[in-house]
Parts: C-alpha cells; sequence; structure tokens
C-alpha cells in the first residue's frame, strides 16, 4: 500500500500542486473552507431532523423539536449558494491583487448572482394556481444554484478589478473617511456590471429556458433523457453524478429524476411481489441499490473517507473534519465531506470520487447475481436512515452485513489517495 501510495503521490502531486496555485481555483477552495460552518451546522441539523429512528422521530416530533431542528437547514446548506457566491468572490478579489475591494466585490457578486434568479413562484391550491410575483424561489439559492454561485464568484471580481485599473470610478477627496471613499468607488463598476447582467437576463427570458440557472440544468438533463432501465444505466448515472459534484454541481438533483422515472416502478414491483410471498423478486436494481449500495455516507461513496479521517488521520485539519463529518456521513449526509476536504475540484480525489461508488454498486450487483446477498424488497430509503438499518430494512441482516463489507471496500479504494492529502497537510501544518 505504501508503494502505491508512493506512486500515486509522485504521479498526483505535481498536478495537485501546480492546480492548486491557480488563484481561481484556490479562490473556490478558499471559498468553500470559509463556509464550513455553516455546512456542518446545516448537516448536523439535518441529521438531528431526519435521523430515521422511528421512536426517535415521534419523540421529537411530539416537542416540536423536529420543526425547530428543520429551520437550521432552510438557511444553511439550503441557501449554500448564497453563501458561496460570497465567499468565492472575495477570495478571488484577494488572490487578483485587489484585497481592499474584497467586501465590496463580494456583495457585487452576491447582487449579481440574485438578479439572475427571476421573481415569481406558482403553487396549485385544490383547483386554483396561486402565482406570487414579488417572490424570489428558493430552488436555486442552494446546490441548485451551486454551478453558478461559482462562476459569478470567479469573473466578478476581475470584472471589478479592470474598472479599478482603468480609474473607471467615482474618487472622492482625500478628506472623505477611506470606508466612505471605498464604497463610492463601487458604485459605478457595480452600476455597469449589474446593468450588463440585467441584459442577460432578459436575453435568457426570451428563449425557452427562462433562466441561466435552467438553462445549465436542462443542457445537462438532455442526454440522459434516452437511458434505460439497466444495471449499465445506473453505472453511467452514478458515473454521471460524481462528475458534476466533482465541478460543483449538485449531480444528485440532475440524476434522481431519472432514478424515480427509471428505477422506482421496478421498486415498486419488487414490493408488491414482496408482499405477495414470491419467492424471488423480479428486479435486481432498484432505485435503493444507488443510497443503499453505490451512495453509503452521500455522492461519491464518502463513508469510508469518513471513517479514515476520524480514526487515522495524522493531521490535526482531518482529524477534526473526521469526527464532525462522520456522524452525518454515517446517516447519507456528506455536504462535511464534500466542501469541507473539499472535494470540489480536488484533482487527487477524483478517481475514488468517480470510481468508489462504481466498485460497489457493480459489486454488489454481482453477489446479488450469484445469490450471495438477497435482492432489495423494495422499500425506500428515506434520508437520515444510517447504515447496517437502511440493509436490514431493505433485505435483512446478510444485506446489513454487506453494507459494512462496502464501507470496508470504500476505505481501501480512499486510503492511498486519502493518504497524500494528509500527509500534505501535516507538512503544512508543521511549517506553520
Amino acid at each position: 500500500m505504501n508503494k502505491l501510495t508512493h506512486v500515486l503521490e509522485k504521479a498526483l502531486l505535481p498536478l495537485a500542486q501546480k492546480l492548486s496555485e491557480n488563484r481561481y481555483l484556490k479562490s473556490i477552495t478558499n471559498g468553500f473552507s470559509a463556509c464550513l460552518p455553516i455546512i456542518i451546522v446545516g448537516a448536523l441539523f439535518t441529521l438531528l431532523a431526519n435521523l430515521n429512528i422511528a421512536p426517535y422521530q415521534a419523540a421529537i416530533s411530539a416537542i416540536h423539536l423536529k420543526e425547530i431542528f428543520a429551520f437550521i437547514p432552510t438557511v444553511t446548506t439550503d441557501m449554500l449558494a448564497l453563501y458561496a457566491v460570497f465567499s468565492i468572490a472575495r477570495a478571488t478579489a484577494k488572490n487578483i491583487g485587489i484585497p481592499d475591494q474584497a467586501h465590496s466585490v463580494a456583495l457585487l457578486a452576491l447582487f449579481v448572482f440574485l438578479l439572475m434568479i427571476p421573481l415569481g413562484v406558482s403553487g396549485t391550491e385544490g383547483d386554483v394556481t396561486v402565482v406570487v410575483k414579488a417572490a424570489l424561489s428558493t430552488s436555486y439559492l442552494g446546490s441548485g444554484g451551486l454551478f453558478t454561485a461559482m462562476i459569478f464568484g470567479l469573473i466578478l471580481p476581475p470584472m471589478y478589478k479592470f474598472f479599478t485599473d482603468k480609474k473607471i470610478v467615482i474618487r472622492m477627496p482625500e478628506s472623505v473617511p477611506p470606508q466612505i471613499a471605498k464604497s463610492f468607488e463601487a458604485i459605478l463598476p457595480s452600476m455597469v456590471i449589474g446593468f450588463i447582467f440585467a441584459l442577460v437576463r432578459y436575453g435568457f427570458s426570451l428563449t425557452s429556458f427562462g433562466h441561466l440557472n435552467n438553462c445549465i440544468y436542462t443542457l445537462l438533463k438532455a442526454p440522459l433523457s434516452a437511458l434505460g432501465a439497466s444495471p449499465f444505466t445506473m453505472i453511467i448515472l452514478i458515473l454521471m453524478c460524481s462528475l458534476m459534484w466533482f465541478f460543483g454541481l449538485h449531480g444528485g438533483l440532475i440524476v434522481m429524476p431519472f432514478i424515480n422515472m427509471l428505477y422506482l416502478p421496478l421498486a415498486m414491483e419488487n414490493l408488491e411481489a414482496y408482499g405477495a410471498g414470491a419467492a424471488e423478486l423480479p428486479n435486481i436494481v432498484v432505485k435503493a441499490a444507488w443510497s443503499g449500495y453505490a451512495s453509503l455516507g452521500g455522492a461519491g461513496g464518502t463513508f469510508g473517507l469518513c471513517v479514515l479521517m476520524c480514526f487515522l488521520a495524522k493531521s490535526q485539519r482531518y482529524k477534526t473534519l473526521g469526527k464532525l463529518a462522520l456522524p452525518a456521513g454515517f446517516c447519507g449526509i456528506n455536504e462535511p465531506v464534500t466542501f469541507g476536504v473539499p472535494m470540489v475540484l480536488n484533482t487527487i480525489m477524483l478517481i475514488p470520487m468517480v470510481f468508489t461508488p462504481i466498485i460497489t454498486f457493480v459489486l454488489s450487483y454481482a453477489m446479488t447475481s450469484i445469490g450471495v446477498i438477497p435482492i432489495m424488497n423494495g422499500t425506500e430509503i428515506p434520508l437520515g436512515t444510517p447504515i447496517i438499518l437502511s440493509g436490514m430494512l431493505c433485505g435483512g441482516w446478510k444485506l446489513a452485513v454487506w453494507q459494512i463489507v462496502l464501507v470496508l471496500i470504500q476505505i481501501a479504494c480512499y486510503f492511498p489517495f486519502f493518504r497524500i492529502l494528509d500527509n500534505q497537510a501535516l507538512k503544512d501544518e508543521s511549517a506553520q
């Protein structure tokens, strides 16, 4: 294993170091790092609200704690794009040489991000469709708008810098306090940039997409529409999900409609046959295979990585992150890992992030095909269901034991790549 780690270090570290020196990639990493408290708090309260243990759920519902817990994720992880666009723009401003304007640039990025989301929310109540024209939809304030947030966080600071470099700003007399003077300097660039993106928003409103975020997701969903239900399709969807998360897109949000469309009917067939006492269930691949086999711990199959960080990390950074991420990862909530490591644009973690869930799914399919583990009975696995319990619900003790084996496989897949990150973090901590 040490030889493999050494080979990977020689192959991946130079590339990773070169990319890490890129000021824009560094801005994304620094931006997400600044958001980490928000991400972890949101993930932990999501876990507290959704931990799928019946007595616990009954208790917190009876005293309204479930409702109280749910308030916090609504304004943290569910609105992550708002925090990310501000943090990434602020980090970018510092990295391109305008640290004094970092706060103004971050506010400008937030302003433009919100500008690109059209007003208007509609819903149906009975037979009546209600439209609220003055409301801002929250659909793209969270992970659905994260890719757009990253784009604006990276491109707006250089646009702002162009105006300051060319002195296209409002200059105040030297007698004016510096903070007031900087605020006035930001007015003209913000006006021009705001108008440019208002034109962009209007241009998108004339298309069938309606707005920028919808355009991004519609174009990404189009290639998936022709897929049919099969193990090969599931592998493609797993691959797409991991790759999208690597680039900061919410892969689950994009592929889940296709998972539901293709594999939920198969799950219902299995559940019906199971209820009727059938000796053999008809479908090996059902919807629960996604979370029960491929995505233990969340997208990328990251629970094994949580275990590594918690118990085998040498650096303080990953030890602390592991302790925070382990409980959430055990219940399939992996935002602390995705944005804390981070997995986004992390070239070292790309290989295990893509291949680990594929390996665990393919092995599970093979073991089911030869009869070592039973076919899943079609039970839905709700968010917050712990590993092992989800296996028990979907097929009994054999599936629960198999999930433990899958976690060990995840640990093996992530270990050499994690060692590289951990060693690098240890060197950085020693140098401080």
